[in-house]
């Protein structure tokens, strides 16, 4: 069945066949829906009109690729293909490990679409109703997973939209880290729709490196929704490369005590591209600390924008909560936008906030010039060890490697 909408970035879409109950939900909120504007205060920086305006096709089943040419040999990761944002189990590693289960999300999946805010987030309600299918990542009760999962998204084909949805759950005490890569192959007016929704149960840890790198003629908004329960590890490193445009919406839901949760973020847009990182923490419980670190290096005529919000609820008291934005703006036509902010509705916490966006340090470039080095080395010198405190906090060095490379 093919819907028809008002919207040309609908007009050739054909419903998921992941969940008719929650397919049907997300199709009613569309009708209600509109896409944000510059006048929608969480949008504000950020324009949709040239993706909104765009007729997209979809794919139904894509695995038209070598599969060699996107593994990483040096993470020894369990490597599962997004392909156009269909889940490809051709090229995938399904049975890996003992106590994970990676597969179809399936018809009757309980967990899937319990954090997805269709009901308020138009492009989230897009790819619950649009998604081919879904991939479900489970791992069980009491079981650390050695190797890392690699979910590698790829597109393919020009003018496509890929609504790629993922969903993560980890058992009491478990142990799991994901990469999520995003690349394209000499794609032209391609967008990702992302939509990822993870829930780390008691006493679990997860870790989820993003790295986006799409290229020229690409768009990618990237949704995560997280719930932690109580003694939970979180930590979502976003790294951005190489994007035309990208939004990254991170919410989490600290639904328990004793949670730690850290969000850490890289961007480095050039030319006229336009990153854009929007963040939320909800501590609903005591005792529990999250801590953001986001940097940005912009370049030619982009633009960047920071919007880390942190909401400490009533009575979760003794509440830690630390958030951090550096920008250094390579040209004088790049733009920033950083807008952190706390909302604190207990009195028994800990809270701060601050951002900085400035140009190198002159003297630093000159110290550096003086010794031999050219002007170029010695500015991706400085950036390099800007960024580090990002890439520090990201404990796999063969990660950091991978992403760096």
């Amino acid at each position: 069945m093919t819907v028809t909408t008002t919207y040309p970035i609908l007009e050739n879409l054909k419903v998921s066949e992941i969940n008719k109950q929650e397919r049907v939900k997300a199709l009613a909120s569309l009708e209600k829906l509109s896409f944000p504007t510059r006048k929608t205060e969480d949008w504000k920086y950020t324009k949709v009109s040239k993706i909104i305006k765009k007729n997209y096709k979809q794919s139904l089943a894509s695995c038209a690729i070598n599969p060699a040419d996107y593994i990483a040999k040096n993470l020894e990761a369990i490597n599962v293909f997004i392909i156009d944002g269909v889940y490809c189990l051709e090229h995938s590693d399904t049975n890996s490990l003992d106590g994970v289960f990676i597969e179809n999300v399936g018809e009757n999946n309980v967990n899937y679409n319990t954090l997805a805010n269709n009901e308020n987030e138009i492009f989230t309600a897009i790819n619950t109703a649009y998604a081919v299918n879904g991939l479900s990542i489970t791992v069980q009760k009491n079981v650390t997973v050695e190797r890392p999962i690699h979910i590698i998204n790829i597109n393919t084909q020009d003018n496509v939209i890929a609504n790629a949805r993922v969903l993560i759950v980890l058992e009491q005490s478990s142990k799991l880290e994901v990469v999520q890569s995003y690349f394209s192959k000499n794609t032209k007016d391609t967008f990702t729709n992302s939509v990822n929704e993870i829930i780390v149960k008691e006493n679990a840890n997860f870790s989820l490196t993003k790295l986006e790198n799409e290229g020229e003629g690409s768009a990618l908004i990237a949704m995560d929704q997280v719930r932690q329960f109580s003694d939970s590890t979180l930590q979502i490193n976003t790294i951005t490369k190489r994007q035309d445009f990208v939004r990254n919406d991170v919410n989490v839901l600290v639904d328990g005590q004793n949670c730690s949760t850290y969000l850490n973020g890289v961007f480095r847009p050039i030319n006229k591209e336009h990153v854009d990182n929007h963040t939320r923490v909800d501590h609903l419980k005591p005792n529990c600390m999250s801590s953001e670190i986001y940097k940005g290096v912009l370049n030619g005529k982009s633009t960047g924008v920071f919007n880390g919000k942190v909401i400490v609820h009533v009575d979760a008291q003794k509440i830690e909560a630390y958030q951090k934005n550096n920008n250094v703006l390579i040209s004088d036509q790049a733009t920033m936008n950083a807008k952190p902010e706390l909302e604190i509705f207990a009195d028994d916490v800990k809270c701060s906030h601050g951002t900085t966006t400035g140009q190198f340090d002159k003297e630093a470039v000159f110290y550096l010039q003086a010794r031999g080095i050219s002007k170029a080395t010695a500015k991706e010198m400085l950036v390099e060890a800007f960024t580090d405190e990002v890439y520090n906090e990201i404990k796999n060095s063969n990660v950091v490697e991978y992403i760096k490379r």
